[in-house]
């Protein structure tokens, strides 16, 4: 019988996660979002919508009420104590509500492949609560051109923004699994496929 052992997936900014993610998906798997997750995380009907207006003040607000995620993150990244005390509040959502989202899924469904996508999995240590890890990842040239192109912000702006995460050497280091995408689409797609029927296999699925 299957045992709830969900599968850790990450990748730097333009390494092509999302889209094997996506291929996850469309193969059976049930992925759970953590960025996803955490923009709803400051909706309107939330606890965390509550708490942190009363971190911030109702300045933070859109006149319609919802949350200027602009203005919140014009504040937090100026201020490491104001970083603290919103990840203080949206990560614990986040955590419960992976777990929560992904047991059911598996409940459900025990043979399917659980899987959770979070760009920060090592750095949140997340790496601890699953079965085994998959890093996507890429030539740095490649990320910096593919964020150019999708953006439209300038090569160093791109740079800063790879170079403010998680080298890719350490993530690959700490990786079960390794997709580097450096070629084609269906290269990307062929060496995940080999990766998706390798968990498959070593999972039980």
């Amino acid at each position: 019988m299957s045992t709830y052992a969900p599968i850790g997936l990450t990748g730097g900014i333009a390494s092509g996660k999302s889209t094997v993610a996506d291929l996850f998906r469309v193969w059976g798997a049930y992925v759970a979002d953590a960025d996803l997750i955490s923009r709803h995380a400051l909706d309107p009907d939330t606890d965390c919508y509550e708490r942190t207006v009363a971190a911030f003040g109702r300045d933070i607000l859109h006149p319609d009420g919802t949350v200027d995620r602009k203005k919140v993150a014009s504040i937090v990244f100026a201020d490491p104590q104001a970083l603290a005390i919103l990840n203080g509040i949206i990560h614990p959502y986040v955590h419960e509500t992976i777990h929560k989202e992904t047991k059911k899924a598996f409940d459900e469904a025990p043979d399917r492949l659980i899987v959770w996508d979070v760009p920060l999995l090592f750095e949140t240590g997340y790496d601890a609560e699953v079965a085994r890890t998959v890093v996507v990842t890429a030539r740095q040239s490649l990320r910096v051109q593919r964020i150019v192109d999708r953006d439209g912000s300038t090569k160093a702006a791109a740079l800063r923004r790879i170079r403010a995460q998680m080298p890719d050497r350490e993530k690959v280091r700490r990786a079960d699994l390794v997709i580097r995408n450096n070629g084609s689409l269906a290269e990307l797609e062929r060496r995940t496929r080999e990766v998706f029927d390798e968990l498959m296999e070593t999972m039980g699925r």
